[in-house]
């Protein structure tokens, strides 16, 4: 590895995620079921790949492994994305590009570049605009028929348990955005260190996927809730861990 290259960080938690560079995050070695159906997407069709907060290239790798003729790889860490580009095996060096920046507001691509874009555990740190103009943003990239995979964390997590009768009452009250929750670092237990966490999440759940997906143009294909059976314990619960969705631009 180059010496410019920064080192990345090892997994923790029994293998289960790898921290972010600047300690605000996490990339999940777990494969949920959404994310299986991206990497059989890619396999089928051999298209065109976006994924956004892509980490340290663990999805992207097997994308490419899969099959995808091409993948845009995005992550606002230039660092992450060193170390995405050193990990990526050199058989597919011509099949990758990487775009710094964040996203929505650094990013720009044609409409109806790509023919799938998969982003997980993104939007449970956005405001409710933000989503939107993300959305909004995908669908206009997207070819005809393309699809976007969604991949976010839900409230239903040992490590929300305190949370949880919030949301549900937010849920109750018919609030728009029943998942966004302050001083979620009040229930982080010390050993894992409450600062690396945001103060405030967004917590996702299949009705606000599919409304803002349809909201965006988008066929929903699925949304549900789907579980965690990684060897973190504190994320796991009942089967609820993870919201997800996959939308059909048509």
């Amino acid at each position: 590895m180059s010496a410019s290259v920064p080192k990345m960080p090892d997994p923790v938690e029994n293998g289960s995620f790898i921290p972010t560079l600047e300690k605000q995050g996490a990339v999940w070695l777990f494969t949920d079921e959404v994310t299986q159906a991206y990497l059989d997407f890619a396999k089928q069709t051999h298209g065109v790949m976006l994924e956004i907060a892509a980490g340290y290239g663990h999805v992207v790798i097997k994308a490419l492994q899969a099959g995808a003729a091409k993948v845009f790889a995005n992550d606002i860490s230039t660092a992450q994305l060193a170390i995405l580009r050193s990990r990526v095996p050199s058989t597919y060096a011509d099949q990758i590009e990487f775009y710094p920046g964040a996203f929505p507001e650094h990013l720009a691509f044609p409409n109806g570049s790509f023919d799938a874009i998969y982003n997980a555990r993104l939007f449970h740190f956005f405001t409710g605009d933000r989503i939107r103009a993300s959305l909004a943003l995908m669908h206009r990239w997207l070819k005809p028929n393309g699809r976007v995979f969604l991949v976010n964390d839900a409230i239903y997590r040992t490590i929300f348990k305190p949370l949880i009768s919030v949301y549900e009452k937010q849920v109750a009250a018919g609030a728009e955005w029943p998942g966004f929750i302050e001083d979620v670092r009040s229930c982080i237990p010390e050993n894992l260190h409450p600062t690396n966490f945001p103060a405030t999440m967004n917590f996702m759940d299949p009705s606000v996927l599919t409304r803002e997906l349809e909201r965006a143009g988008f066929r929903v294909l699925a949304a549900g809730f789907y579980p965690y059976t990684g060897n973190f314990a504190l994320a796991r619960l009942d089967g609820r861990e993870i919201a997800a969705a996959i939308g059909l631009k048509e």
